[in-house]
């Protein structure tokens, strides 16, 4: 039987058991089939009434989560088979702990999110919500976002600051504001797959750079200058997605010296290093003249503000609000509204705080669950890479994970170009609030990667 644990989650009891039974659907601690608690050994486990276990369970029942079955109890609803209206959870593989995606895994957020919106919706009155706002964003959402942009140790201009729906659209911005169809565009040689599908859309060319622990390579850098007409660089210096590799200081004075020798347009994704603690100063303080740098809130404080900052140089800001105009004409700011108002009253700072301590636990568990394992980690990352033994490789690796039921990324969907992938897989560690999911799902991957590959069916 499915044990519950409610006592960190605020609001009326019965809110808090329904919202604890649906995100242990959603993580793949109850797989469909599992049969829920009796309500009233659940109401003494809990200490709560059986009415409000009831309440729970009429919750969850309406929104097709779970059903109840006359003499049975009450099971974990297939998405699969359910004809009826949508239960409003993702789309997995029943039963499957998903390690692949991010989640924020503290405690809380729901109600520091509604509070923001409360807030955010006194304010709205102020701002003019049926016309269409200029393309950058008003001046109190680049404040807000010049503000969290301070926190990396840049000093930025509201003027200079373009609000975005996340910093995808700030890297599809950039992107088509200085490169077009057929342009080479440099970046690492495992890099950011969003940029990948970004490049695939606009029939950019990726061209890879040599990357090691430390991560990317000045002197291959420089080669590649040498041999591409690239006019472009995307890297991810600090945190890198998903090796967590960040650049030295020194390494950082090569690479802004060698895009000053090439006069390459630099593009800094800074989006995974919000949460880290004395962390180093960005590409963009010694290069500004030629750095693009873009932020969000999605992996610091939740996807669901979907909340980008991009901060450019002040010649090439009006191409850059230019290209976003012609690509949206505008952005709707009432998310923008609650991103700035938890910036500024530094609900922003107490969410970063509390999901850097949980992330430190979530590693250290990794590191316990997976002692002898190649892993390379950081605690303000998400995410894990884990290099894999001679006898995987990436693919066949997460594939005999699903078939176990557990999601991981390989390391082919970050691979630039037609070179060979290592071995090596993403394994993020936020599947729920809970440790439970990510200790059943560690222990699946410690089983898998002690095995060996199924055998490859003989063709004759």
């Amino acid at each position: 039987m499915w044990e519950a644990d409610i006592s960190k989650i605020a609001g009326p009891r019965y809110l808090a058991l329904a919202s604890a039974i649906a995100e242990a659907i959603n993580s793949g601690e109850l797989p469909s089939g599992t049969q829920l608690p009796p309500q009233r050994e659940l109401a003494e486990e809990l200490d709560l009434t059986v009415g409000t276990v009831g309440r729970a369970y009429s919750i969850v029942k309406k929104r097709n989560l779970v059903v109840g079955r006359i003499g049975h109890g009450t099971f974990v609803c297939d998405p699969q088979n359910d004809t009826t209206s949508s239960n409003n959870l993702p789309e997995t593989e029943p039963g499957t702990i998903d390690l692949a995606r991010y989640r924020n895994p503290i405690e809380g957020l729901a109600e520091s999110l509604i509070s923001a919106m409360t807030e955010a919706a006194d304010n709205a009155i102020l701002l003019p919500l049926h016309g269409y706002p200029p393309a950058n964003g008003y001046l109190t959402h680049r404040v807000a976002g010049a503000k969290w942009i301070n926190k990396s140790g840049l000093k930025a201009l509201p003027e200079n600051v373009i609000v975005c729906c996340g910093a995808q659209q700030a890297l599809l911005v950039a992107l088509a504001a200085f490169a077009k169809g057929g342009d080479e565009v440099l970046a690492e040689e495992l890099t950011y797959s969003g940029l990948k599908s970004i490049s695939a859309v606009q029939n950019l060319i990726l061209k890879g750079v040599k990357i090691d622990a430390g991560g990317i390579i000045p002197e291959s850098l420089d080669a590649a200058c040498k041999k591409s007409k690239a006019k472009i660089l995307y890297l991810q210096p600090t945190l890198h997605n998903p090796t967590t590799a960040t650049l030295s200081e020194a390494r950082r004075h090569e690479v802004a010296k060698i895009s000053r020798k090439y006069d390459l347009i630099l593009i800094e994704d800074d989006t995974i290093a919000a949460l880290m603690p004395n962390r180093p100063a960005p590409l963009a303080t010694l290069a500004p003249e030629r750095t693009i740098f873009i932020t969000s809130l999605s992996k610091s404080i939740s996807p669901a503000l979907r909340v980008g900052y991009l901060l450019a140089p002040p010649n090439f800001v009006e191409r850059l609000v230019s290209t976003l105009h012609a690509i949206t004409l505008a952005n709707s700011q009432l998310v923008f509204e609650v991103a700035s108002t938890m910036i500024m009253n530094g609900a922003t700072d107490d969410v970063i705080s509390k999901n850097f301590i949980d992330l430190k636990r979530r590693h250290e568990t990794a590191r316990l669950k997976l002692p002898e394992a190649k892993m390379h980690q950081n605690p303000a990352a998400f995410f894990s890479w884990l290099e894999l033994p001679e006898h995987w490789n990436a693919h066949d690796f997460s594939q005999a994970l699903r078939t176990a039921g557990v999601s991981v990324v390989p390391a082919d969907n970050f691979a630039v170009g037609d070179q060979l992938p290592p071995r090596a897989v993403r394994v993020a560690l936020t599947p729920a609030p809970n440790l439970k999911a990510l200790e059943t799902g560690l222990d699946i991957v410690k089983h898998v990667l002690e095995g060996f590959p199924r055998p490859k069916m003989a063709v004759v």
